[in-house]
């Protein structure tokens, strides 16, 4: 079968592939006759004029890349809306993973800000906490646990006993414990990553 012809030398609607879609002339009088009813086919779907004429484009240069392969008896208005609509389709499918996807990063974020403002209030609390200490315990407590240095280097460093470093230990953790409870592991934890 071949393209069927207006008398004006411009193709129908009703016109079949053939070998005569090759030409890049016919192909242009496709454009021509099909694009603005593809365009208002498609924008039915995804109601966004600007995405409705890259999807008819794209239609469009589909079946300009693949016009060898075609089935000469199917007709091309029926094959470009076809193809319109599942392009359409394919773009909501995608837009829907797209938002879905945005929706998750946007619940992680705001998961993570809130876990940051908990994080920030917990070591603001410890701060203040640290901040009644004794000096000598609070001096002790940060040298051992935030520097991680050993009782015998913090005693001689400090010219006190070991016993004297586990003393100022204990009691700065007992306050602390009592002051912040449950907080108190996750916050010297924090202490110790500063």
């Amino acid at each position: 079968l071949i393209l069927s012809k207006r008398s004006s030398g411009r193709i129908n609607d009703n016109c079949y592939m053939a070998n005569e879609l090759l030409d890049n002339k016919t192909f242009e009088d496709l454009f021509e006759l099909h694009f603005t009813k593809l365009m208002g086919f498609v924008f039915n779907y995804v109601r966004d004029e600007e995405v409705a004429k890259d999807i008819v484009h794209d239609a469009f240069l589909t079946l300009w890349s693949n016009r060898k392969r075609l089935n000469p008896v199917y007709p091309v208005k029926s094959y470009l809306f076809t193809l319109a609509q599942n392009c359409a389709l394919n773009y909501l499918r995608h837009l829907r993973v797209v938002t879905g996807n945005e929706q998750t990063v946007t619940e992680l974020l705001e998961a993570a800000n809130e876990e940051l403002d908990d994080y920030e209030k917990r070591l603001v609390r410890l701060e203040e906490k640290l901040a009644q200490l004794p000096e000598k315990q609070r001096e002790v407590l940060v040298k051992c646990v935030v520097e991680g240095k050993k009782y015998k280097e913090v005693a001689e460093e400090l010219d006190i006993t070991v016993n004297t470093v586990k003393t100022h230990i204990t009691r700065a953790l007992k306050f602390l414990r009592d002051e912040l409870q449950e907080d108190l592991i996750m916050l010297l934890w924090c202490l110790k990553r500063m």
